[in-house]
């Protein structure tokens, strides 16, 4: 036999409870004898009648384990506990010099309980398997990957790769587009150009092989469409260098899925033989006659070159829109991926042509080694998470983003890329200050908005932060 099972605490326990707390000690047995009658006259009143076997007799909970501010209002009450909670963490470290665990949470199953959770390592990457590399020019590797059942990746056209590399024992990470059409039974590729002083794209460029495994986070990011055999629309795409990887996967996509739509494609090169993906854009042309047109600029054009000469900037761009007919009907949607002056450049542009912001969509990959140096405090910072009406208290230390602190105190927190280029990590700012590695995918608005991301976000003072759509 099992024993009492405890029915769950009502207003009356709490009140009883309130009282025990208020009066003295030498009252509290007079207290909890009288509860108990009560209820038992309450029940009997309401038609219920003990159980003919004490082991199933529903009993009352504990006095001591009641919580008073159950007689209160579920939201005052819920704010009480909040206060209760900030003035016990602020006196323990102002008046008592103690630091807070790293997390103060209070479970659902247990109102008013204060547990403290073990600091740990999260596993954020899985293993994917690279099962084939090929070579598109002499500076840029396409690494085709599965996951390590062997089963086919599943993502969006124009999303990427957050991909893991130890180098000299150092995790660095770094991000790769889906190159692939999203198409069933098309096998999956990143495509990685060589960078100078890049790292991580020259070590993959130098090592990676056939049977390697690599470790990975998503697919994440929103540049992308989704393809509707229904459709009929003009995509207009403009690419400088490796920006080609997402586009290419949204342009074969489009074209495979909507036989209404047409691509134009605008790519600027160094010259002819950094082209990427050339023999495969080529034979697109051919299969799509039509729907398909491919405009190639050159820096460094071969002998004889007919098409578009020089960066592709604001002014080459708009003579090369000019030379292929393209005039924006206030339909037209833009796709836009490269160096950031290549598409600072296509924006003004773009602009100039009277075209709304709101259909240019971009991509913008930056090197870590070209954000701005450690940002945040260099003392341990509190923030407090509020996540579906709970708040979550952390300790964030210095160095640490808040994402790593939140899933290290065991917080399920909503991420994707980890490195500021999704936007799956958006929260919005209440209180407090926090300072962002730069650059990162958040626009203007959002920035006035108050959002800002835990993953590259580290705070400069006590912070609060809402989680959203939990």
């Amino acid at each position: 036999m099992e024993g009492n099972r405890s029915r769950r605490a009502g207003r009356f326990d709490a009140a009883a409870s309130l009282a025990a707390r208020a009066l003295p000690n030498a009252l509290t047995p007079w207290i909890e004898q009288a509860r108990l009658d009560a209820t038992m006259i309450i029940d009997r009143t309401s038609g219920k009648t003990p159980a003919p076997l004490v082991d199933d007799i529903e009993a009352p909970p504990p006095l001591s384990e009641v919580d008073p501010l159950n007689v209160l209002p579920r939201g005052i009450a819920d704010k009480v506990r909040a206060v209760r909670r900030d003035v016990q963490m602020l006196r323990d470290r102002l008046i008592l010099g103690k630091n807070p665990p790293p997390v103060i949470e209070r479970p659902r199953g247990a109102a008013g309980a204060v547990v403290s959770l073990p600091r740990k390592t999260p596993n954020m990457t899985r293993p994917v398997k690279v099962v084939r590399v090929v070579r598109e020019t002499n500076d840029a590797v396409s690494i085709y990957l599965t996951e390590a059942d062997g089963s086919a990746l599943e993502f969006q056209p124009g999303q990427f790769l957050s991909v893991d590399v130890t180098i000299d024992g150092e995790r660095l990470r770094r991000a790769y587009s889906l190159a692939s059409a999203c198409l069933p039974d098309v096998p999956v590729h990143v495509t990685v150009k060589r960078i100078e002083d890049g790292r991580v794209s020259n070590h993959l460029n130098d090592t990676i092989q056939e049977g390697d495994e690599l470790s990975v986070l998503g697919p994440s990011g929103n540049f992308t469409v989704e393809p509707r055999e229904v459709n009929e629309r003009h995509l207009v795409m403009i690419a400088g260098g490796s920006g080609i990887t997402p586009i290419m996967s949204i342009l074969e996509t489009v074209l495979r899925l909507e036989a209404g739509s047409r691509v134009t494609l605008i790519y600027g090169n160094r010259g002819w033989d950094d082209v990427i993906f050339r023999d495969r854009l080529a034979s697109l042309s051919d299969e799509f006659q039509g729907r398909l047109l491919v405009d190639h600029v050159l820096e460094r054009p071969p002998e004889s070159w007919s098409e578009g000469t020089g960066l592709l900037s604001g002014d080459v761009l708009e003579a090369r829109l000019e030379t292929l007919g393209i005039e924006d009907d206030g339909l037209i949607r833009y796709f836009v991926c490269g160096p950031t002056p290549m598409m600072e450049a296509a924006h003004e542009a773009l602009q100039r042509r009277g075209v709304d912001a709101n259909r240019i969509a971009e991509e913008r990959f930056t090197s870590p080694e070209a954000r701005s140096g450690d940002v945040g405090s260099d003392k341990i910072e509190l923030v407090v998470i509020s996540q579906a009406g709970h708040d979550h208290g952390i300790q964030v230390e210095p160095g640490q983003t808040i994402l790593e602190a939140a899933l290290a105190a065991g917080i399920d927190m909503p991420f994707s890329c980890a490195m500021g280029g999704c936007g799956a990590c958006r929260v919005r700012r209440a209180e407090g200050e926090v300072q962002m590695a730069e650059p990162n995918c958040l626009s203007r608005a959002e920035r006035e908005q108050g959002y800002v991301l835990t993953c590259v976000g580290r705070p400069l003072m006590q912070s609060k932060i809402e989680v959203e759509g939990v």
